[in-house]
This record gives structure tokens, sequence and C-alpha cells, in this order.
């Protein structure tokens, strides 16, 4: 597959040898996420057909450039169609297809209602709006719930609509509200294929309707929807909706003697008003990831730190909510550049072609191909790599930093775990993380949640396991300290300890940066006591409580804090000793600061020198 800009946009190029192409239409937000991996696979398997395939994000979205408002997905159809040019454009080829899941399908048949488009494929399309927003609203207030965040902290302006971690413009999604397929005066294309979900979905009605306007419509079950339709991590392959969908799009695809030519930029890039991004392959093509250089030159690499932005968990690099391409062009406009990659088996890597679960995949390997990338980065002239991960890139990211002192710095938020056994996949290390004795200890208290008990919704056994593993470790704790630690060493949390201070003395500067609620802040009590006091010994790691953040920064108010304290942490880290001093506002000795970040109205493009004060004068004790 090849890398490729048009108009703005970035995608890949999957190309074919024969005579039809296929443009893929990404689904609403945080579902291009969770089927990032799904898609790739289609392109590759009807690559293989002999069908060139173009997969790409729209403006605001993936790597693409960005937008000046809000997302509006009403402008989607016509992106396609833009797509659809580009892709005759470079390869000749006149009989294009379209294809779709879930919110793309129907953006697939409102643009091949504006143009010629010989077949479209939708995969458990959005027939009607008005269904799918109630669908979507009730998964976003169930997120809110799950992360605690009352409507006092939310901050979406009146134009925005917010939707786990995406803000799209209210008027569009309110336009787009009425849609209803099964209303339209047309079918999409003379030939549709309408994969359905089983889920009420009304795909029988929209097939009804196609053939009363004079389409062929082939109908196929989509097996396995809701194990599909998961983060990134949990998520499964639809084998066999894939091979239906190949199948039906390869069909009477002839064969050219030889494989086309395809034109276009040898060396694609986006440039944004403070950015120039360039994708980026290493480890002998094995690796994938994307450049982002300040567009206006600045200090020289040998001179300036770079951030290895690490993966959060199976996520691909535009990270959650496209948090990692906003950290890596926010930071960009602050002069710093960074690399936001994919380990091998996730995303646009090469191992990624490979069919198979990324929950799979072993922690240590993505940190053997962090610790890779930061050789990489060093290579080409930085002097200082700074890696940032979330869960499990958090965790990744301090394994890559025990072996390989190019990493000179650490940022970690909600790290998945401090230390778990070689090979532990991130599904196993899921698995192993039992849960928060914090929040075991405020459900006791709940009648409700008694009565769950009672009625066997919940079980006893995995919060007493848990309760039971923290209540012990603090008990060796205490007797280490009348034995100079030395009952302490055979623990999980003396290895624990013992790597962050060799990391420490070795001039590694490590910001920790926690949700309250979050079950990582009870590993780091555990392995360092209540409010983390052991860190106090040590002179340059540091850790943030943020009090409306949630594990995967999804929070726009959040993210501001996030990015603040990258740009702070990595001023400090690689051009002042200010590491050494306790923050403004924070008792001396005491390992957590509870911060409530930086004022929420505060824009992070606008960050300054000043920001680091504003920020440590917003912080208070616990």
């Amino acid at each position: 597959m090849k890398p490729v800009v048009f108009g703005g946009h970035f995608g890949w190029l999957h190309p074919g040898h024969g005579d039809r192409a296929v443009v893929l239409c990404n689904p609403l937000g945080h579902e291009a996420m969770w089927l990032h991996q799904t898609i790739r696979q289609l392109a590759e398997k009807l690559s293989e057909r002999g069908v060139t395939t173009l997969r790409f994000d729209y403006l605001g979205t993936g790597d693409s450039a960005d937008l000046d408002g809000l997302l509006r997905p009403d402008d989607w159809a016509g992106e396609v169609l833009q797509a659809v040019a580009y892709v005759k454009s470079v390869t000749g080829v006149e009989r294009v297809s379209l294809a779709g899941f879930r919110f793309g399908a129907l953006v697939a048949a409102l643009a091949a209602e504006r143009s010629e488009i010989e077949s479209v494929a939708m995969i458990a399309p959005v027939v009607s709006m008005r269904g799918f927003m109630r669908e979507m609203s009730i998964l976003h207030q169930t997120w809110l719930q799950k992360a605690q965040i009352t409507a006092a902290d939310l901050h979406t302006p009146a134009d925005a609509f917010d939707l786990l971690g995406h803000r799209y413009s209210a008027e569009a999604m309110e336009t787009l509200g009425k849609l209803d397929l099964r209303q339209s005066r047309h079918a999409p294309a003379s030939r549709v294929l309408l994969v359905h979900s089983g889920q009420r979905d009304g795909c029988d009605a929209l097939a009804a309707h196609f053939e009363a306007c004079g389409a062929r419509v082939d109908a196929a079950p989509f097996e396995d929807f809701l194990e599909t339709f998961q983060p990134g991590w949990q998520t499964e392959l639809p084998k066999t909706v894939l091979k239906s969908a190949t199948d039906w799009l390869a069909a009477d695809t002839a064969l050219l003697p030889h494989a086309g030519t395809l034109d276009g930029d040898a060396s694609p890039s986006i440039v944004t008003s403070s950015a120039i991004e360039c994708p980026v392959q290493f480890d002998d093509g094995r690796l994938f990831g994307v450049l982002c250089e300040p567009a206006s030159k600045g200090m020289p690499r040998n001179t300036t730190p770079v951030l290895l932005i690490a993966n959060t968990a199976g996520t691909h690099h535009v990270g959650d909510g496209r948090f990692s391409v906003e950290l890596a062009r926010q930071l960009a406009l602050l002069g710093y550049a960074s690399l936001r990659m994919d380990a091998d088996g996730i995303g646009d890597s090469q191992g990624a072609a490979v069919p198979r679960s990324i929950g799979s995949l072993p922690l240590d390997g993505i940190a053997a191909d962090l610790s890779r990338a930061a050789d990489w980065l060093a290579g080409h002239g930085y002097r200082d790599v700074a890696v940032f991960g979330i869960c499990a890139g958090g965790y990744a990211a301090l394994r890559a930093a025990q072996s390989n002192p190019t990493i000179r710095a650490l940022i970690l938020v909600n790290p998945v775990g401090f230390l778990f056994p070689d090979g532990c996949s991130m599904r196993a290390a899921a698995n192993l993380q039992s849960g928060s004795p914090r929040a075991h200890l405020r459900s006791m208290v709940r009648a409700g949640k008694w009565a769950q008990v009672m009625r066997g919704q919940v079980r006893l056994a995995p919060v007493l396991r848990t309760m039971w593993r923290h209540a012990r470790a603090h008990a060796r704790a205490l007797i280490a300290a009348w034995t100079n630690e030395a009952f302490d060493t055979a623990t999980q949390s003396y290895h624990v300890r013992q790597a962050i201070r060799r990391l420490d003395a070795s001039g590694v500067h490590i910001r920790m940066l926690f949700s309250p609620r979050d079950h990582s802040l009870d590993e780091l009590h555990l392995h360092f006591g209540v409010s983390g006091h052991r860190l106090r010994k040590l002179a340059r790691v540091r850790a943030l409580v943020f009090r409306n953040m949630d594990h995967e920064v999804l929070d726009r108010v959040a993210r501001d804090h996030v990015i603040a304290v990258c740009h702070s942490f990595l001023h400090e880290a690689f051009f002042t000793t200010a590491m050494n001093e306790a923050p403004a506002g924070a008792t001396q000795g005491q390992g957590v600061t509870t911060s409530t970040g930086v004022n929420a109205g505060d824009s992070a493009r606008h960050f300054d020198a000043g920001l680091r004060a504003g920020l440590r004068r917003a912080r208070k004790s616990v």
C-alpha cells in the first residue's frame, strides 16, 4: 500500500491489477477508530483480488488537514467524490464502487446519488439518522457516567456536538438528523449490497425501497456484529463479512495483463498552519509513523527534544478521539517535533496486514518497537527523545525506557500497570488489573450494589481478590519499613520501585498523570504508598492527578490540561533544572499533586512561556 495526499486528505492506496476501483468511506468518529483494522483488511483483500482500493480520512479527522471550525459530516459525501476523482486520475480506472460501514455507508449512498458509481456496498448501514443520533447520545451518556464527568464539567459550545472526543457542528448534525434513506427518491446505484446487523436496523425496509427504485439488491448477514464494534484491542475481525463484501465488490473484475502505473506524489505530506507532516516507515519498513515537525524552522534537530507518541492500546497512531494528532500539532506550534507511530501489528504497520486480534499482541513487543522508533529518531539527528503514552502505551513507554538510554523523558497517562510478566498481552494485562479498591469501598455503602450482589448480578470474588491484594501489599510495606526493606525485596512493588529509581538515577525525567477514579492511581498507591509518598525521594519523578480527566483523555478540557503539562514538562526536562523543585502550591515531600489544570477557556494554541507558571499556580496540595 502507498501513502497518498490529495486536497488536504491523507489516505492509503492499495494497488490492484484489474479494471475496477473501490473507495472506502469511514464511519463516524469513534467507530472509525474501532474499525480501522477491519477497513484495512477489506482494502488488503480487495487489492489481492485485483481491485485498486483507496481508504482516506475526511478533513479534520485522522491524519488529514485540520478544519478551521467544527467537523461537518454533511460535507463528507462531497469529499468522497473528490476521492473518486483522485483514484480515477492516478489509476486511469473508470469503474468505481463505494463501500462503507455504518455512517460511512450512508455517506457512500449520498455520494453515489451525485455521481456515476457502479455499485455500493453498505455494511451495517445507518438507515435513519434519528435512530442513530439517539444511539450515539445514549453511548455518550454512558461514557460520561463511567468517567464520572458531570454536566458542570463540560464546556461544549452552543454550536457544537461532542461525541467521545470528537467535536461536530451542531447545525450539521441537526441537518443530517432529518435523513432517512428509506425516503430517498433514487437508489444510490444499480447494484447495492446490504449487510444487515440483525439489530432492527431497518435494512429489510431499505432493501425493499431500493428494489422498488429499480436497483438489484443483494443481502448478507453481519455475523459477530457486537464483537466487531468495540475498542480496537477488544474487537474481533468479522471474517465472514469481509469475505462476503470482497467477493461482491470484486465480482466481474477484469484482470489486466500488467499492473497499472500509479501516478502521484512520491513524498506526500500534510501541511497545516503549525506543522509539516510526513509519513515514514522504518525498521526495514516494518513500522509506520507520522513525523510532525514545526512549519516554521526553529532550532535544529540536535538541539531540541522530540516527543514519541505511543499507541493507546489497539488504537492506531491517530489516537482515541484523534488526541495524538491534536497533541502533535499543538506541540509543533510551540516548536517541538513529534512522531506518532504504529507498533507492529497495529494500525498501518506492516504486521497489521496479517489478520489477527490486536488484543493478543504482547506489551513487551510494543515496547521493543517504541525503542526502535527512539533509535530511528536519534539516527535522524534528534538529541533527546521523550515518550508519551496512555494506558498500555504508558506501560510500553516505561518498559522501553528501561532498556534504551536514548529515551530521556517519559509522560505516562493512566498507565495500565507498572510490571507485567514477559509476553503479557493487552488482553491479559487488562484481566490482571482486577479493579479499584477505592471504587469498591464506595460501592459498599450503596444499598443498590448489595441488591445486585444478592440477585447474582455482581460477583464478590473479584472484589475480595482486589481488596486482599492491596491490603497484603500495604501490610508488607509496613513490615518493610521496620526491616530496611529486607522483607519487601521479593514483592512486585519492590521491583517496580527499583525500576523507577534506576531511571531517576540515570537522569530520566518522568511525569505521571492520573484520573482520580482510574485503577492506575490505585496501582501508584500500591507500589509507592498512599498519595505516592515514596516518590518524594526521587529528584526527577512527579505525579499529578487531574480531577476531571477520563482514562483515554477524550474530554476536551482535560486535553488542554495534558497538552499544557507536556509543553511544561519538555521545557523543564531539557531546558531547565526546574524538575528538582516542587510545583507551586504543592507541599515539599508530597508524592502526588492534585491539579485543576489550566483555565477551561484557554486555548492550547495560545500556550506560551507564561502557561507553565499559570499551570503551577492552578495546582493545590492534596
